[in-house]
């Protein structure tokens, strides 16, 4: 192979690059070549110790998109380093299959870590204004089977009636004929209705305010407000520690890859016998 060829290849195999950092590898590489002819080489013999100019491209690829994600760290960039790599060898390649992968893990887990920070947030604001301004009303999750058991214990007759002095009125009724109980609790604040079948396991809640009108405008968490307390602490932990997690394993992964990358270009250069 002649300069000409050499250097064309090369010129074909660089089009990806800018313009000016194109021209200004080929007169490093025309120089070498009259350094060698200068020194009584042929142009066969430099050609043959650069090595293939396709080869040498992809090196010199490698060590462009290195130098841009140092400047510029980005994913459009992480990738590019990636794929030079995988360029310099069967071996990288391969490597890079997992190591795409592991990146998409990483990402999704700082996703997670994200979308649980946020709802912990969200949640902290809700219950921060429920306790503050009694908006937006929250209802809580309430269980009724331990009363149903304790109940269903007492017989078909026992039903319960209590009046309080206020009005207060607290009314317990099992219909034994349909397989059903039911638990009403009236006040000056509104009343609380709890039906039950013998199929369910959890009773009906009804809610109706103090003009005798259902409210179903509350916002039903499902658990206690103390469970929805407890849940905030655990969703922001998460949330936050998850997000500093992926940040330290991005960081590491970005200096390892680059390290790697470093190390394939060295030996490459080594094996040829350049100073690079």
């Amino acid at each position: 192979m002649n300069q000409h060829e050499f250097i064309s290849q090369l010129q074909e195999a660089l089009s990806r690059l800018p313009e000016s950092e194109r021209q200004d590898i080929v007169a490093d590489y025309q120089e070498y070549f009259r350094d060698g002819l200068a020194a009584g080489r042929s142009e066969a013999d430099i050609a043959a110790a650069l090595g293939d100019p396709q080869q040498l491209a992809r090196e010199l690829m490698a060590r462009h998109h290195m130098a841009r994600w140092e400047s510029r760290k980005s994913v459009g960039n992480l990738l590019s380093v990636v794929g030079s790599i995988a360029g310099l060898g069967v071996l990288n390649f391969l490597l890079a299959i997992p190591f795409l992968f592991y990146l998409w893990l990483l990402t999704m887990g700082a996703l997670a870590s994200t979308g649980i920070l946020i709802g912990g947030v969200v949640l902290f604001a809700t219950l921060a204004s429920n306790a503050l301004f009694g908006w937006p009303g929250i209802q809580e999750a309430r269980d009724f089977r331990t009363l149903w058991s304790s109940y269903e214990q007492a017989g078909p007759s026992a039903n319960i009636h209590i009046r309080g002095s206020n009005g207060e009125r607290v009314d317990v009724v099992r219909d034994a004929s349909a397989g059903r109980v039911s638990v009403h609790i009236e006040s000056s604040d509104g009343s609380v209705s709890v039906q039950r079948s013998a199929s369910e396991a959890r009773g009906v809640l009804r809610s109706v305010n103090e003009d005798g009108q259902l409210d179903d405008n509350e916002l039903n968490i499902g658990i206690s407000h103390e469970g929805a307390w407890i849940a905030v602490v655990l969703m922001i932990v998460v949330g936050a520690g998850g997000l500093c997690l992926c940040y330290w394993m991005a960081r590491w992964t970005w200096r390892g890859l680059l390290a790697y990358g470093r190390y394939q270009l060295g030996m490459l250069v080594k094996a040829r016998g350049l100073d690079g």
